[in-house]
């Protein structure tokens, strides 16, 4: 009875960790990433609310590869920022700002930069020990905002926008440099980061330095003065968070089975690979030819194949060329005698 139990106990967990896995695929609904496994398992194929108006189509060519626990943990990151932001901004500028995160998003780097107007506010930084160049986009209107107050300005929509004078450049590096501080900041209670400034374009294609088709990581991210608002966002590569993954991304799974259980998963494998049927086929030639001359063929036709009869054959293995051939007998069986292997792709 205590063997069924335990029995039940490993199908429930098995269950469980594949529910788990399958959620992962399509995204959590309270974390604001996807769609609830229950509403996709149950919906009808004409359900444009659950497949289509409620949460984004999965793409089963490039899946989501951020876990639930790391997407748990950058949303933290965000909640973070928007905090020490919030309180940094509204110090800075003598009025009430309020910085709100709106979540995560994936993207190529490609698709990423077609959707960034242009003229915009660009910039690529670096946040040791994160790897490579991650990136700082902030709407043009609201530089332009951010530049006024900073001289002592009114806070009114810029209408006007266009790309930056050296001076204004030089100040918007600065508040570049403020954000990622602040990210440093946001991100304390994980890890210290160093960020360091590298460039700055009011044409996002300018930038260059991350393959078109590297995953980012969006962070999005609102910033309000009095009654003027607008978008920052963090884009970080993928790969920029492998040095630090294991921070953020903790492994927690636990094996199931025992030493001798996984050894005789293996051999069972094995034994199955060895025991599976095999075709294998020897080439003697090959011809083209039209279709009207297949069938106008008869009994006693010669065929001229494009090769000598001392030429070596080809042995293709389920279809794929793999070695060559050296025809014999062995008996009075006919034979192939294997000469040269032939290099895989």
């Amino acid at each position: 009875m205590a063997t069924d139990n335990n029995n039940d106990l490993l199908d429930d967990l098995d269950l469980d960790a594949a529910i788990g896995a399958a959620e992962d695929m399509v995204g959590d609904v309270e974390d604001g990433m996807g769609m609830d496994l229950d509403d996709v398992l149950n919906a009808d194929s004409s359900d444009e609310d659950i497949l289509s108006g409620g949460g984004k189509r999965y793409d089963f060519n490039r899946p989501n590869s951020i876990s639930r626990t790391f997407e748990k943990n950058l949303n933290a990151v965000g909640e973070s920022y928007a905090k020490t932001g919030t309180i940094d901004f509204t110090n800075l500028f003598r009025m009430t700002t309020t910085v709100e995160f709106q979540g995560l998003r994936q993207s190529t780097y490609s698709e990423y930069l077609e959707e960034l107007p242009n003229p915009t506010c660009a910039a690529f930084v670096t946040l040791a020990p994160l790897k490579g160049y991650s990136m700082v986009h902030v709407d043009l209107g609201l530089s332009f905002i951010f530049l006024k107050k900073l001289m002592g300005g009114t806070v009114d929509p810029e209408e006007n926008v266009r790309e930056f004078t050296e001076i204004e450049r030089g100040i918007n590096a600065g508040l570049v440099s403020r954000f990622t501080e602040i990210f440093r900041k946001g991100t304390s209670k994980w890890l210290e980061i160093t960020p360091h400034f590298v460039s700055l374009e009011n044409n996002p294609n300018y930038l260059t330095g991350v393959a078109e088709g590297t995953a980012m990581i969006i962070m999005k991210f609102m910033v309000k003065l009095d009654t003027v608002e607008g978008v920052v966002e963090l884009g970080f590569p993928h790969a920029a968070f492998g040095p630090v993954r294991a921070i953020f991304d903790p492994e927690t799974g636990v094996e199931m089975r025992t030493q001798v259980e996984k050894k005789d998963d293996r051999k069972r494998i094995l034994d199955m690979i060895q025991g599976t049927g095999t075709e294998m086929t020897v080439q003697m030639g090959q011809i083209q030819s039209s279709l009207q001359d297949v069938m106008n063929m008869a009994l006693g036709d010669i065929l001229h194949l494009p090769q000598s009869k001392d030429a070596p054959l080809l042995v293709n293995i389920e279809g794929q060329a793999s070695w060559l051939g050296e025809a014999g007998r062995i008996g009075q069986n006919r034979a192939v005698k294997l000469i040269q292997q032939l290099d895989k792709e």
